[in-house]
């Protein structure tokens, strides 16, 4: 529990700065690595693998974060473009913005559905769905401290 809040931490802080548009990125991409790390942390401490298992989940954890990571950097540029323009949000802006957010989730189920084909082929589906769980727990612990820190869209005098 103790690295969920801290990841939540990590995250929050990162969004924080993504809102400042002439922050230097260089300090998301190490808050995005701490975060990572810790996720690594909390699927490593709850999910138990023989070393046989190990050998096989390691890399395609390694490559189903890096994949994961490039849906992040997408999210985190549409919240950057949301916030610049947030007073200014006209309906045509607010419609790319809706459909990219729609997007962006649609290719997280795509990578979600891509690596648990992958692993069910090499793993028990017990430690299979163990992982997603752990993994929606998580992002789900994520999308909760994103969205508690993104402005609600303003309609019309707000």
């Amino acid at each position: 529990m103790k690295k969920l809040i801290v990841l939540s931490l990590l995250v929050f802080t990162a969004l924080s700065y993504a809102q400042i548009d002439s922050f230097d990125s260089s300090y998301i991409d190490e808050v995005k690595a701490d975060a990572w790390g810790t996720y690594v942390e909390i699927i490593g401490d709850n999910l138990t693998l023989t070393d046989e298992q190990a050998q096989i989940f390691a890399p395609i954890l390694e490559s189903y974060i890096a994949d994961q990571t490039k849906v992040a950097d997408m999210r985190i540029e549409n919240t950057k473009d949301y916030i610049m323009n947030y007073y200014d949000l006209d309906d045509a802006t607010a419609t790319k913005l809706l459909n990219k957010a729609v997007e962006i989730e649609q290719e997280r189920i795509n990578i979600r559905r891509e690596y648990m084909e992958k692993m069910l082929e090499k793993l028990p589906p017990q430690v299979v769905g163990k992982f997603f769980q752990l993994d929606a727990r998580i992002f789900a612990l994520i999308d909760l401290v994103r969205m508690s820190s993104i402005p609600l869209v303003r309609q019309g005098e707000e």
